[in-house]
C-alpha cells in the first residue's frame, strides 16, 4: 500500500464481487437541456414573435384605404382648445364616407391630420401645420406640381397634381393647410366645402 493514497480500496469479502462502477454524477440544470424544454422554449418564442407581428399589423400594416373607421368629433373639440392654429375639420360626413384616421401632435411643431374615405373607397388626406408650402407637398404629396390658384369654397387654393395625387394647398399666417390624395378632384372639393374651423 502507498503512503499516499489516503482511502485505498477495501479488500473485498470473499466470494463477493468488486464494484468498480463509477459513482453517478449529480445532475446539473446547467446541462444539457432536454429536447422537451427545447420545444417549450421553441413554443414561447414563437408566440411572441407573432403576437409582435399581429400588434405591429394592427398598428401600421394597413394602407390609408384599409384602416378602420373611427370617430373624429370629440378629438376635434379637444384640438381645438390647444392647437396652435385654428384647426379644419367637417362639421359632419356625406353618406358613405368615414373617418379612418385622426392625429394630433400637441405644441408649435406639431401636426393635425384627419383621413376620411369617400363612399368608393378613395382617401383624402387632410394636413395642417406650421410649415412652408413647398416642405408640406413634399411631405404629403411629393409626386405633384404645382398648377393654377383655384377658388373652392370662398377660398383660394393652390392646386398641385400628379403621380395619381391632387392636392389643394393654402397658407394661413404661418400655417399650411394640404388637403388631398388619390381621391377624384371633385371629392377633394366636394370635402373643401365641409371643412370648418368651429
Amino acid at each position: 500500500m502507498s503512503s499516499t493514497d489516503p482511502s485505498p480500496t477495501p479488500p473485498a469479502a470473499p466470494g463477493r464481487p468488486v464494484d468498480q462502477t463509477p459513482p453517478a454524477k449529480p445532475s446539473s440544470s446547467r446541462g444539457n437541456p432536454a429536447f422537451s424544454d427545447i420545444a417549450r422554449s421553441m413554443l414561447v418564442i414563437g408566440a411572441i414573435v407573432i403576437g409582435l407581428f399581429v400588434v405591429g399589423q394592427f398598428f401600421m400594416g394597413y394602407t390609408p384605404e384599409e384602416r378602420p373607421a373611427v370617430a373624429y368629433e370629440e378629438t376635434v373639440e379637444g384640438v381645438r382648445k390647444s392647437a396652435p392654429f385654428p384647426v379644419y375639420a367637417p362639421t359632419s360626413l356625406p353618406d358613405g364616407w368615414r373617418a379612418n384616421g385622426v392625429t394630433y401632435e400637441p405644441g408649435r411643431d406639431g401636426r393635425w391630420h384627419l383621413g376620411v374615405l369617400t363612399d368608393g373607397d378613395r382617401y383624402i388626406g387632410l394636413e395642417q401645420e406650421i410649415d412652408s408650402v413647398p416642405r408640406m407637398v413634399e411631405r404629403y404629396a411629393s409626386g405633384a406640381t404645382q398648377k393654377d390658384d383655384v377658388e373652392v369654397a370662398g377660398k383660394t387654393w393652390q392646386l398641385w397634381t400628379g403621380d395619381g395625387e391632387t392636392a389643394f394647398v393654402r397658407e394661413e399666417g404661418e400655417m399650411t393647410l394640404l388637403v388631398g390624395g388619390p381621391a377624384p378632384r371633385t371629392d377633394i372639393e366636394r370635402y373643401l366645402e365641409l371643412l370648418t374651423t368651429e
